[in-house]
């Protein structure tokens, strides 16, 4: 008998330009009375927060709002949102923001229920302690951290940690395009490439089954075609779509893994911290990663990477290892197009500090459901193309 497979979605979804008007009678519906939104400085001033708070005072709710909220959550940053909780009473998180804020809010929901601090629960949640009521309102198409059961934080040592498990998956998700109406083109550009590397890396996965390639395929779809004119003008319903395919993405993902991509990433991610190199944002560093991963794993995966090829609009050529890579020429010329890196911004760097890299994701899950099985010295090359450029 093979092994079985394993679907979940623990987390409910409203969506719609205008939903956000919702959000009140929504905490009422799943029994919050006292609510904590979580925000960051960029969107309380800009207004988008405070769409949220009106919603839950017009609800006749109590709410406090926390708009301290860091762009790279650490374990330290969710220790003081579980204090504001503490101190205001909160027996409901709402998480206004992107990826990061989503990431810090749900975990903070988690870890005020227990004792200690938040990172004593990292890594899979094996309390039976119920977390607090968590919402998310995602303000970026992008990491669909609304819907996962992975909050990414930082640990104390620079390497990124989290918390796992179906605890930290929000209640609720309320998906609102009108609140994407001012995100800044830079950000439009690498939450649009995290998305669509999620549903990508979902749909070649090794672990991809018919489920999650329902989700996956046609979210690549909308993200490759939708993506380049969000990123010129702002339009509600084109936004609408978007927010979806990266709740659908991360839905993917979420069941059927990741790749390399996200593995080295998370090598790279850490070099940015521990040794002080020039970074770049999680977005930004998939679009220098994902050609050079993608030619890596295209012969392990000739098919996969064919469909892949056609939905971004080549013709098949009638080998499928043909038509994937025109789509990868496809993708270079899709992240061009929209002034995304190229390559990492450093003039020098240490060897050795590949190696750290490279044994950051070697043997992992990522590299494990990765459809090309890798060597240190593979992973090795693809970081040193990346400080070429493609």
């Amino acid at each position: 008998m093979s092994d079985p497979r394993r679907y979940a979605s623990p987390t409910e979804l409203l969506y719609g330009p205008g939903c956000i008007q919702k959000l009140g009678s929504e905490v009422k519906r799943l029994g919050g009375s006292n609510v904590l939104i979580v925000t960051d400085a960029g969107l309380a001033a800009a207004g988008v927060a405070g769409k949220a708070e009106s919603a839950v005072r017009d609800a006749g709710l109590s709410v406090t709002l926390w708009a301290e909220a860091p762009m790279d959550p650490t374990f330290d940053d969710v220790d003081t949102i579980v204090g504001v909780v503490r101190k205001s009473g909160a027996d409901t998180v709402v998480s206004v923001g992107s990826g990061s804020v989503l990431a810090a809010g749900r975990s903070a929901a988690v870890a005020a229920t227990h004792e200690g601090p938040s990172s004593a629960i990292a890594g899979v949640n094996k309390s039976t302690e119920p977390p607090l009521l968590s919402i998310c309102v995602p303000t970026t198409a992008g990491s669909g951290g609304e819907v996962s059961r992975q909050a990414t934080i930082t640990s104390s040592d620079g390497h990124k940690s989290g918390i796992q498990g179906w605890s930290v998956a929000a209640r609720l998700a309320i998906l609102d395009a009108d609140l994407l109406a001012s995100v800044p083109r830079r950000q439009v550009v690498a939450s649009g490439i995290d998305a669509l590397t999620h549903s990508l890396e979902a749909f070649v996965s090794r672990r991809a089954t018919p489920m999650t390639d329902a989700l996956a395929l046609p979210s690549f779809e909308v993200l490759f075609r939708d993506t380049p004119p969000a990123t010129e003008s702002a339009d509600t319903d084109r936004n609408d779509g978007l927010l979806l395919a990266s709740a659908m993405a991360n839905l993917a993902c979420g069941n059927a893994g990741l790749g390399l991509v996200h593995g080295l990433n998370k090598g790279l991610t850490y070099l940015f911290h521990a040794k002080d190199y020039p970074a770049l944002s999680y977005g930004e560093l998939h679009s220098v990663l994902l050609p050079w991963v993608c030619e890596f794993n295209v012969t392990a995966a000739p098919a996969r990477f064919a469909r892949l090829a056609i939905a971004m609009g080549v013709e098949p050529t009638g080998d499928d290892t043909e038509t994937a890579q025109l789509g990868v020429v496809m993708l270079k010329e899709w992240l061009g197009g929209m002034d995304a890196p190229r390559r990492l911004p450093w003039d020098t760097y240490e060897s050795a500090d590949l190696d750290v890299a490279v044994a950051d994701v070697l043997g992992r899950q990522m590299a494990l459901d990765n459809p090309r099985e890798s060597t240190a010295e593979e992973l090795r090359a693809i970081l040193e193309q990346c400080v070429t450029g493609w």
